[in-house]
């Protein structure tokens, strides 16, 4: 029997044993497949945004996303592609603004000598002109400190509208140290390029962009930063308790505050630790409860990729005291 497949499906679909070997279906004749658990990349929409930073010009932006060589940015909720409802812009007034995700060692060991494909949109918001895309892998195990570049790709330019862009590299054994991908422009006087929808895949063609769900997601981004804060509330915040650990100074050595104090999500790597207080947003305090007076923490003891054990700081025994904390793991 004959078998129809159009857009709306397979409407014939009597296949007899044999029919199929594994030479009919050739990876050249898909276009395009929806699949899951194929992005490289860490909240390609942008939905998760930890930090609640309303804008930046270098570091980390939303979750996973590193800024270089801009003078502004901005979390985008309108005029974005249908498919987004979150992007970002990034603008400057010389040099490359850059967009930038580092993809740890661990999720790169099957790609040496295999071609891997970016996708995502991206727009001339203002003056951008030439978009490039530049795939770069680390020196040494998640080290980019010194880094080699694979190629960077002249993309063209950039449309006014949000336009799917795509570039295809083939990953060298030193790929297997980790991955980082460059989405950067040109531009004249200030300007400002906007981007979202970033995938990473293994083969040569640009699939239809894998949604996971936003706690998915969340999870995924933790293992890299994680903060105590409801996820709505940016760390520092002054006046905000909700979340906060709520603990008695230790009876037996006054010095500290025993824990454990536990992740939700493994990290990467052992993290850096941050206390903030709940009552003024300082770092490195932690209040007493109900008088709100401050104490500078003395350091963090037994802190692994799961947890910290103890805060020390002059504490007095018995007396209730609260912190924020924050566990920054990224590459």
């Amino acid at each position: 029997m004959a078998i129809t497949i159009s857009g709306s499906g397979i409407t014939s679909a009597n296949i007899a044993d044999g029919t199929i070997t594994t030479d009919d279906i050739n990876s050249s004749d898909v276009s395009s497949l929806k699949s899951g658990r194929k992005n490289l990349i860490i909240n390609g929409a942008m939905r998760v945004q930890q930090r609640g930073t309303a804008s930046v010009t270098s570091g980390y932006f939303v979750d996973r996303f590193q800024l270089s060589g801009g003078s502004a940015s901005a979390v985008l909720t309108s005029s974005t592609p249908t498919e987004f409802p979150t992007a970002i812009s990034v603008s400057a007034t010389s040099g490359n603004p850059i967009v930038i995700q580092k993809i740890e060692s661990e999720s790169c060991q099957h790609l040496s000598g295999q071609t891997v494909t970016a996708s995502f949109y991206a727009k001339n918001i203002s003056n951008a002109t030439t978009l490039y895309a530049k795939l770069v892998y680390a020196g040494s195990v998640d080290n980019f400190g010194s880094s080699t570049t694979i190629s960077e790709q002249n993309l063209g330019a950039l449309s006014g509208s949000w336009v799917k862009y795509t570039a295809s590299w083939t990953v060298p054994s030193g790929g297997l140290n980790g991955l980082m991908l460059n989405i950067l422009c040109d531009g004249t006087s200030t300007f400002t390029m906007g981007v979202t929808g970033v995938q990473l895949e293994l083969g040569s063609v640009a699939t239809d962009f894998e949604h996971r769900s936003y706690g998915e997601e969340l999870a995924l981004c933790k293992r890299y930063f994680e903060k105590s804060y409801s996820a709505n509330i940016a760390p520092g915040t002054s006046g905000n308790f909700d979340g906060d650990v709520e603990i008695r100074g230790n009876t037996l050595d006054v010095s500290s505050l025993s824990g454990p104090f536990r992740f939700s999500v493994e990290k990467r790597a052992t993290p850096t630790v941050t206390l903030y207080s709940p009552d003024n947003g300082a770092t490195g305090t932690i209040n007493r409860y109900a008088s709100g007076t401050p104490v500078s923490i003395t350091g963090i003891q037994h802190l692994g990729t799961n947890a910290f054990a103890r805060v020390l700081a002059p504490v007095v025994a018995d007396a209730p005291y609260r912190f924020h904390w924050t566990a920054d793991a990224e590459l």
